[in-house]
């Protein structure tokens, strides 16, 4: 299967560019594949590449994942390490030159990351002196439950960082939740630190602070700094005092914000997130103390989002990005110097002027760099870098079976909303037509506090897009990549501020003369799904039809189910973020459902902890009550959106028929009608 996917291009990472394509309707599979290899990580000699593998055809409910060592550039493969079906590698670290770690993950919905499950493994790299580094679930059960993994605290382990240089050890931190919780509360009440030798097993406690889900900056075996939230969800930082004792860090004196990132070569200095009011977060230096800070990276509308790094050896970063700031039609670069790493990415980007280079590792004297190479229409491919020669070894696409010249293009696009506050998103546009008077889907992301869309390929936008239609996205109030304000100032704006960003966006389309007004319809997942209920209701006569997939109807369902109410963290945001219970219930669809007059397509997931399945079921029995029109796609077994591919490809099907019988976008569904009354249910 890897030598399948390899790429066979010559000494081109890429082809020149897109071309206008050929208007191709692609099949709905190509869009709901997961890629066959992800995650790749360099090894520190750089001689190996660490993957993760998807090795299941998409067709049953138990996914099976496994990760590959493989020698570069060849791809032959020196190790695989397996796992239980729906486990899967959720972060790698090379912690030594020929030594691997990798943390298990179980995966839920395609919405929602997979979460660690305690389980730490490593290996060399052709798969001897295999070592179980901690288990979380055999922890006191089995043989595998060493002496070295019951010296550390009963908890889920975070990869914490690595000595520099690497030696085979790794960082771990544990929040250790009260042992009284009756498996309710998620509520840490401490944070410790433990040096690991992954050869050994052996652990060393480096430090601990009474306040849990702290990270650490740890510099020669020391921590030096612990930052976090605190319950409000404000950040947090500490730094230990002459006495080796934690001290909170003053907001007035060190910002709103104020996160240590990294040590700098000269070991005097201190890399750092910084925002003095929660305004867009800079990219700062100061000495080790947090003093005499110096900007080395800012702009006034997004926040900085990507470092870019020289070598382990220099350990200096070259490159800085921010969110939504854009030089033409692909993210902005601001170099921090012109050093020869600085100038290997300027001619890269030079090189290929549709893509964005990304270097996704490198080994420690520079000799060989990872680069990754994606746009908006193309989910990325993977080269090989001899920084000495310049010569580029591809390795891998992402997704072989995307073409990017048959992918629609996706522009970076900013407006003002009604109350003069500047908003950006993206527009994908459909090819082979004008982009002009076109049907159009807006989809509005979840979260709603935090996340955001971003210029990379979006499997919906894009088939979407493949059907005929313009996809309008929308970074709104409480998106992330703004800075903490930005996001706070969507707080109590659920059903207000935040949807009539999204109303402005569709009129800011309508107005430049891309979009039929007459022919709008939303799609969204999880608060988007919200939004796509709630989207009619404020504008009844502009919407069509709605897809509410995974979304929530009733906000007292996610109070009294939702997995959110068992941290004190999650309890406060929604009380910061919605309110009472008695407001949840106002802003809620249900208590509006009379105003919601366009049909809609019920998705959802019937294991989801997140939306519970009751959300869609009380919305269907809202919409039979009533008589208005609905359809219905559920997998019982389906969490936060769907993931298995079958599913998936059943909701692009299914998507693609109901937004052709109403917006008419499709070429090949032109002629459906709506359908009758008597047929609005389909289990």
């Amino acid at each position: 299967m890897l030598l399948h996917y390899r790429l066979l291009l010559g000494a081109a990472l890429l082809c020149a560019g897109f071309a206008a394509g050929a208007v191709t309707l692609l099949p709905a599979r190509d869009f709901a594949r997961h890629p066959p290899i992800s995650n790749p990580v360099l090894s520190p000699d750089g001689r190996h590449i660490a993957v993760a593998l998807k090795t299941d055809d998409g067709k049953s409910d138990a996914a099976k994942h496994e990760i590959a060592i493989m020698e570069v550039p060849g791809l032959k493969v020196t190790a695989r390490l397996g796992f239980a079906p729906h486990t899967m590698a959720g972060r790698m670290l090379w912690v030594g030159p020929n030594r691997l770690l990798v943390s298990e993950a179980r995966e839920s919905g395609s919405l929602d990351a997979p979460s660690l499950i305690g389980e730490l493994v490593a290996l060399d790299a052709d798969g001897k002196n295999q070592r179980v580094i901690y288990s979380f679930l055999d922890r006191g059960k089995s043989v595998r439950s060493q002496m070295n993994i019951l010296a550390m605290p009963a908890a889920y382990p975070e990869l914490a960082g690595l000595p520099q240089p690497k030696n085979g050890h790794v960082f771990l931190s544990f929040s250790i939740l009260p042992e009284n919780r009756n498996g309710q509360s998620y509520d840490a009440m401490r944070t410790e630190l433990y040096d690991v030798d992954t050869v050994t097993g052996k652990p060393s406690k480096v430090t601990q602070i009474d306040i849990g889900d702290m990270n650490f900056l740890v510099h020669k075996g020391q921590a030096l700094y612990a930052y976090g939230m605190d319950e409000n969800l404000d950040p947090i930082v500490y730094a230990r005092d002459a006495k080796d004792a934690w001290v909170k860090l003053d907001p007035a004196r060190f910002g709103k914000v104020f996160v240590p990132l990294a040590v700098a070569p000269d070991g005097h200095a201190l890399y750092a997130a910084y925002s003095e009011n929660g305004g867009p977060t800079q990219f700062v230096q100061t000495d080790l103390q947090g003093n005499h800070r110096k900007v080395l990276g800012a702009n006034a509308f997004g926040s900085f989002d990507e470092l870019m790094w020289g070598p382990e050896t220099a350990h200096a970063p070259f490159g800085v990005g921010f969110t939504d700031v854009f030089e033409g039609a692909r993210p902005a670069v601001t170099y921090l110097d012109d050093s020869r790493w600085a100038q290997i990415h300027k001619q890269l980007m030079r090189q290929f002027p549709q893509f964005f280079i990304d270097f996704a590792g490198m080994s420690l004297d520079g000799a060989k760099i990872l680069v990754h190479a994606y746009s908006g229409r193309d989910p990325g491919t993977y080269a090989l870098l001899d920084s000495g020669s310049m010569q580029l070894t591809p390795l891998f696409q992402s997704a072989p079976w995307i073409k990017g010249e048959q992918i629609g293009e996706r522009r970076p696009i900013r407006f003002k909303n009604r109350d003069g506050m500047e908003l950006a998103g993206f527009l994908t546009l459909p090819l082979g037509v004008a982009a002009k008077n076109l049907p159009l889907v807006l989809i509005p992301h979840g979260g709603p506090i935090g996340p955001s869309d971003s210029w990379t390929y979006d499997p919906d936008a894009a088939f979407l897009a493949n059907r005929g239609y313009a996809v309008l996205q929308v970074n709104y109030r409480g998106s992330g990549g703004r800075g903490m304000l930005f996001e706070r100032s969507g707080y109590g704006q659920f059903a207000t501020g935040m949807q009539t960003d999204l109303l402005d966006g569709v009129h800011w389309a309508i107005a430049q003369g891309y979009a039929d007004r007459n022919r709008i319809g939303v799609y969204g997942g999880s608060f988007g799904g919200y939004s796509a209920l709630m989207q009619p209701i404020l504008a009844p006569d502009l919407y069509k039809a709605a897809i509410d997939y995974v979304g929530v109807y009733d906000w007292t369902i996610e109070f009294d189910r939702a997995d959110t109410k068992r941290s004190r963290g999650g309890r406060n945001y929604w009380a910061q973020a919605i309110g009472t219970r008695e407001q949840a219930r106002a802003i809620s669809p249900v208590a509006m459902i009379e105003k919601f007059n366009v049909p809609v397509l019920i998705v959802h997931g019937g294991a989801d902890p997140r939306v519970p399945i009751q959300n869609a079921e009380a919305l269907r029995g809202k919409l039979e009550k009533s008589g208005k029109q609905y359809d219905w796609l559920v997998f019982p077994k389906e969490g936060h959106g769907f993931y298995t591919e079958d599913h998936r490809e059943a909701l692009y099907a299914k998507m693609e028929t109901f937004f052709a019988a109403y917006l008419r976008g499709s070429v090949r569904v032109l002629d459906l009608k709506p359908p009758a009354p008597d047929a609005r249910r389909s289990d």
